[in-house]
């Protein structure tokens, strides 16, 4: 991408790196990247080599037990980063989690060593990673609050809702397996309360999908 676009585009979408020297090293040593839909570009163990700043798309990060169970934290979308990887590459430590590109994402790339540079050269930068680390927290206490105080049923509706509006479309490509382990609950459980949805009319089950129809009156 040209090096002019580049930086308009990060002007717009990360207003905290607004530093000129900041977005000049960025451009320089970022490598810019179009990442197709379901590739992982991150696995739970492994040492972080870049940090994403994402210009479009989306990226699930999801947390993974011992025994190889998966709980889903939140969504990186355009004008963001993932606060656990910075964290994770900040005390270059092994990630605890894992990224799947869910929306093909465009994104650039940073290399550790880079970020390593920007955190002891740029204010701005640490303003940025700050802001980062305060948003996903947030999102995760939401996390807990849902698995803790909420019942599942509720618990799909705002999954579904939050689907919808994250990849614009009234046609979810999902299975009731997928959804299930990013609820931590089975995938009957999420069977049944999705026949209930139905019967109200507010989402119409179809083979792979789902397609939302009045599901934000409930």
């Amino acid at each position: 991408m040209d090096e002019l676009l580049l930086k308009s585009r990060l002007k717009s979408l990360f207003p905290a790196l607004c530093q000129n020297s900041l977005l000049e090293e960025i451009c320089e040593k970022g490598h810019y990247m179009v990442v197709s839909s379901e590739q992982q570009i991150l696995d739970e163990g492994n040492f972080i080599s870049v940090i994403p700043l994402v210009f479009n798309g989306s990226i699930k990060v999801i947390r993974v037990d011992g025994a190889g169970n998966e709980l889903f934290l939140y969504y990186i979308k355009a004008g963001e980063s993932c606060a656990i990887t910075l964290s994770s590459c900040l005390k270059r430590e092994k990630s605890s989690v894992k990224a799947i590109v869910q929306h093909k994402a465009e994104l650039i790339a940073l290399p550790v060593e880079v970020v390593y540079e920007f955190v002891r050269k740029y204010p701005t930068w640490n303003d940025f990673v700050l802001e980062t680390f305060n948003r996903r927290f947030d999102e995760i206490l939401q996390v807990l609050d849902d698995v803790c105080f909420h019942n599942t049923d509720f618990r799909l509706v705002k999954y579904l809702q939050g689907k919808s509006s994250l990849l614009n479309t009234k046609v979810l490509n999902i299975s009731h397996k997928e959804i299930a382990v990013d609820l931590n609950t089975s995938r009957e459980v999420v069977s049944r309360l999705l026949k209930q949805l139905e019967g109200k009319g507010a989402i119409e089950l179809l083979r792979g999908r789902i397609r939302i129809n009045d599901i934000y009156g409930l």
